[in-house]
């Protein structure tokens, strides 16, 4: 073996004025990445996130929802049984005069099935939200164009599968396209309810 200049035969390797910068900035960096992940390992704090759980939870009552108690029914008026996911019959005044089925299956877990919806001008809806993915959903319905709007109501935050969730409300009385989202995902997971005189 050949002896390199400024370094010891069977010595620790030292680095000296001939060793090269990439070598310095090699073990330079390594020190401190491997630093980093020792102090964040060794923290004791929250990372201040945590990941949804897996499996069903517990889901409580969907009452009181903003904009449902005491407005107007749709006394006597048809649903709009044609639209999609709707399945509409003749309601009493404060029952829902229409009822809206949504989904997130799992197969596209950041999706509303359907993404439009279709209810009549001052109308009581109920919608049945149900998450079927096993991340945290919820659905919220907007009196306007875009989450700006004051909401008209929401369903709580819940994880899937089978996690069902209902939200009554009152369609605006002005026909138009009303904004609806998830919550949590925001404008990644969204949908438009048209409303129709």
């Amino acid at each position: 073996m050949t002896d390199l200049p400024g370094f010891r035969k069977n010595a620790p390797m030292q680095l000296t004025k001939f060793a090269p910068r990439a070598v310095l900035t090699r073990r330079l960096i390594s020190g401190l990445g491997l630093s980093l992940v020792l102090v964040a390992c060794a923290s004791g704090g929250s990372a201040g996130w945590t990941y949804a759980p897996l499996g069903p939870t517990a889901s409580p009552a969907a009452s009181g929802s903003p904009g449902a108690s005491g407005s107007p029914g749709a006394s006597g008026s048809p649903g709009a049984s044609g639209s999609p996911g709707a399945s509409g019959s003749p309601g009493a005044s404060g029952s829902p005069g229409l009822v809206i089925q949504v989904e997130t299956p799992q197969s596209d877990p950041l999706a509303f099935v359907p993404s439009t919806l279709e209810a009549p001008a001052a109308t009581v809806v109920q919608v049945d939200y149900n998450n079927d993915s096993n991340v945290q959903h919820n659905i919220n319905f907007f009196d306007g164009p875009d989450s700006s709007a004051p909401s008209l109501g929401a369903t709580e935050v819940v994880t899937g599968p089978d996690a069902l969730e209902s939200v009554t409300f009152t369609t605006p009385e002005e026909p138009g396209d009303y904004y609806f989202w998830c919550d949590v995902h925001a404008a990644t997971m969204q949908g438009t309810l048209t409303v129709t005189p």
